[in-house]
């Protein structure tokens, strides 16, 4: 059978694997449906207030898998999307990859017949710019063709240039990079960063070719496919230059192929093959970012076998196994020896020693086949090579095909399996039942006496640590003063270039380092607010823990712990306010809550008016300060700079220490009169003046207690019926699950 036929068989036989394999991926698609409504019943746990049954929904939504159930449906989907675009193509796809300058191009002119204008193959130089596709197309004339250009979009130079940019200088806000902003990078400031690193110096000249050539190909990005038939044209499009020495006076040079995304080129091929197609690919060792990676793709996504083309010099050299073992490697389960060639290019008169042996080694790797051909010989390209490639591709086909096919089967079996387990786990799915039957008033009172021993408690603690400094802001405000100079004063090398840089008059820069380091000062000492915040977190828990504990546990909640993220006064009062705040007998539980959710200690404006009434020697418009007996110009500016502030510094750092001795133990003493406020209010009898009338606060809170407890119930039995809604709706799902696995 001629190989035209045989490939059309092929292809015929593919799509129809492809239609079956279509089918089977519109039942992973519903599933995905599926899971996706089911996942979004998670958002309706808001609904549920009570904390008790909402934590039993989330347990019980958690044991459906359901992130790793979608994760995996989406990539087998993924999976599915490649084998049958794989197996859906007209035409029999091959990969032509390499070093630079093998003879890639020079074997594609021999195999399609085109130029050098449409293919460049000139010597010494590196000229292939964009990656070309070339379908053999009998239906075009003899001696012409046709070439669809498609063009990149701007986001992936701005991608590119991104990646380049951070190469060169990884601090560089990158972000602030767009695609009107390219050709005003700062070359100059950029280059200061390459040094003598090679890869800095090579993402470098790259950017150079882009920024300094922007306005030549800026215009082709976002435009829509173009198709040309005139080969001059096309050059100037897909090619780097006309193949003359830089020193030619007729050199031309191009960059248009900067923003081409790939050349689909119809022609006629040396000989009528059929439907084949070739993908000549951008060299391995281009200094362009990404190359190798997009290799990889190309033959993983787009191709049906690859051959490596290669012009040796010697035996198999790093780079030649590095390709090797990438390709070997990265489809290790995909049987490259199945359709993996080597072309060796026979340079003659250059490589005519070196050939055979290079030959001889790729023998041993696992390959397809491998042949001595010169790229430039279309008879034994045509004849011997490209047919020996075609007849054992033709006669692997299947097999190879058939691993993608076992592979996906193997995938989509596990993923049913994985279906499996969840409708079991949902058929297994139903609501919790309420927490009634409590004794309300008994655990009233009993609350009320552990809240009231564990309050004298906290009490007398705080009253015995009234005169101790607060350990908190004790190291908190250490940690600033002993870090002074550390890690608030540049040193000597910033300085010098900021004087550099800006150009600026020493004195000048000696204001604009002590405007910097009066700020930082201020901040960080501003900043002690934050850490403090958490102080008066944990002074509220200890306070409420008691009573908190027992209205969750009352509520059917978990116990909360000692975790200090948690603002246990807020939640304790968004629990009891339904209740606290409509009813007079509850006022003094209700004043007592609403003053601790208010209490705040902080030290801000004790410690900035501290703080800045010791910073008047660095501050230009304070009376305190002095100007230094230098102008601080010449060699030695930033070293002068450097010495008069940390001498000042110090001298400040000194002062602060001493002043400071007084607010450590403001917060204690704030804390105590807090909790001993709270003490009052929450556990001493209640008098009513203008009624003459005394109650018992452990009689408040039994009767508390007994209202809280009948509005849980209520409210727990409604929160239960929320529950078991959301539970009834996920098993009404379950049938679309099943359709998907049956």
């Amino acid at each position: 059978m001629e190989t035209k036929q045989q490939i059309e068989q092929i292809i015929q036989r593919r799509k129809e694997k492809a239609e079956s394999l279509k089918k089977e991926r519109e039942n992973y698609a519903e599933l995905l449906g599926a899971l996706r409504k089911i996942n979004a019943l998670d958002q309706r746990k808001a609904d549920i207030k009570n904390d008790g049954l909402r934590k039993e929904f989330i347990l019980k939504f958690k044991g459906l898998e359901l992130k790793e159930c979608v994760q995996k449906t989406k990539d087998l989907l993924s999976e599915y999307d490649s084998v049958i675009n794989r197996l859906s193509k007209e035409y029999i796809s091959i990969a032509t990859i390499g070093k630079e300058r093998q003879g890639k191009s020079q074997f594609l002119q021999s195999v399609s017949r085109l130029s050098n204008d449409v293919i460049p193959a000139y010597s010494g130089t590196s000229c292939t710019g964009a990656t070309s596709i070339i379908l053999n197309d009998y239906s075009i004339p003899e001696g012409e063709l046709r070439a669809v250009i498609t063009y990149k979009k701007r986001d992936d130079l701005v991608s590119l240039v991104r990646d380049y940019v951070r190469v060169i200088n990884a601090a560089y806000p990158i972000d602030s990079i767009d695609f009107d902003s390219i050709e005003f990078l700062p070359m100059n400031a950029l280059q200061t960063y390459t040094g003598t690193d090679a890869e800095k110096q090579t993402a470098f000249k790259n950017l150079s070719n882009i920024v300094n050539n922007f306005s030549e190909f800026a215009d082709c990005f976002d435009r829509t496919p173009e198709t040309y038939t005139n080969p001059e044209e096309i050059k100037k499009i897909v090619a780097q230059n006309n193949g003359r020495s830089v020193d030619d006076p007729l050199c031309e040079k191009y960059y248009k192929y900067l923003a081409v995304a790939k050349a689909e080129i119809n022609c006629r091929f040396f000989y009528d093959a059929g439907k084949v197609r070739l993908i000549d690919t951008i060299g391995i060792e281009s200094t362009q970012i990404g190359v190798e990676k997009a290799m990889l793709d190309t033959v993983k996504n787009e191709s049906d076998a690859a051959i490596v083309v290669t012009r040796p010099i010697a035996d198999p050299q790093v780079k030649d196994v590095a390709i090797y073992q990438s390709l070997s490697e990265t489809f290790a389960d995909k049987s490259p020896e199945k359709w993996l060639f080597y072309l060796v290019n026979h340079f003659k008169g250059q490589n005519d020693n070196t050939v055979e042996g290079f030959d001889r080694a790729v023998s041993s790797w696992g390959v397809a086949g491998h042949m001595v051909v010169d790229c430039a010989d279309e008879e034994a390209v045509n004849n011997r090579f490209m047919k020996s490639v075609l007849d054992t591709l033709l006669g692997n086909i299947d097999e190879i095909d058939s691993l993608y096919l076992t592979q996906l089967k193997e995938k989509a079996n596990s993923m049913d399996q994985k279906i499996k387990a969840l409708i079991h786990y949902i058929d297994t799915m139903a609501a919790g039942g309420n927490h009634k039957g409590m004794d309300a008033l008994k655990k009233g009172r009993e609350c009320f006496n552990d809240m009231g021993a564990q309050l004298k408690k906290i009490v007398n603690q705080y009253y015995r640590e009234i005169n101790d400094k607060n350990t908190v802001l004790w190291k908190e405000i250490k940690k600033i003063l002993d870090n002074l100079d550390a890690d608030i004063v540049p040193d000597v090398e910033t300085i010098r270039n900021l004087a550099d840089r800006n150009a600026d008059s020493g004195s000048n820069v000696w204001n604009y380092i002590l405007h910097y380091v009066r700020n930082e000062i201020t901040r960080r000492f501003v900043a002690i607010d934050d850490v403090l915040e958490k102080e008066n977190i944990r002074f509220k828990n200890r306070l409420v823990k008691v009573l908190y504990d027992n209205l969750n546990q009352l509520f059917g909640s978990t116990n909360m712990g000692d975790d200090d993220t948690v603002d246990m006064t807020k939640r304790l009062k968004g629990l009891m306010e339904d209740i606290i705040a409509e009813d007079e007998e509850f006022d003094q539980i209700y004043e007592a809550i609403e003053y601790l959710d208010n209490f705040s200690f902080n030290t801000r404006a004790t410690i900035i008016q501290i703080v800045r009434s010791h910073m008047g020697i660095i501050n230009p418009l304070s009376v305190e300060y002095a100007a230094p007996e230098t102008n601080f110009n010449g060699a030695n500016c930033a070293d002068e700079i450097y010495y008069y502030l940390t001498s000042r510094l110090s001298l400040i750092e000194e002062n602060l220490r001493h002043a400071m001795l007084g607010i450590y133990n403001t917060p204690n003493q704030a804390f105590y009169a807090a909790a001993e406020e709270f003490n009052d209010k929450l556990t001493f009898a209640a008098t009513d003046l203008s009624r003459g009338r005394i109650t018992r606060m452990e009689d408040v809170w039994a009767a508390f207690f007994q209202k809280y407890s009948d509005m849980i119930w209520k409210s727990e039995a409604q929160e239960s019926e929320v529950l078991q809604e959301l539970i009834n709706n996920i098993k009404a799902l379950k049938p679309l699950l099943e359709k998907c696995v049956a």
